[in-house]
């Protein structure tokens, strides 16, 4: 039995990832006077954003995959 093709969460991942990226673009100045200054819990935020960025994309790139049917080999 075949699940069926994860189209919403390729939207929503899909939206979430390109918001993200419109955001950094938007508050570019902002974000790298908060991500080098060296006070505080500040050096963590670019591992933080890092993460993020990459949670984002990898949930869009993994529904997206699945969408088009490409898997990987089963060893």
């Amino acid at each position: 039995m075949e699940r069926s093709k994860p189209y919403p969460q390729l939207i929503a991942s899909g939206i979430a990832s390109g918001l993200l990226y419109l955001l950094l673009y938007l508050y570019e100045r902002e974000i790298l006077a908060a991500f080098t200054r060296t006070d505080g819990w500040y050096p963590a935020l670019p591992v933080v954003a890092a993460f993020v960025f990459s949670f984002a994309h990898g949930t869009f790139t993994a529904c997206f995959w699945e969408v088009l049917g490409v898997k990987g080999r089963k060893k």
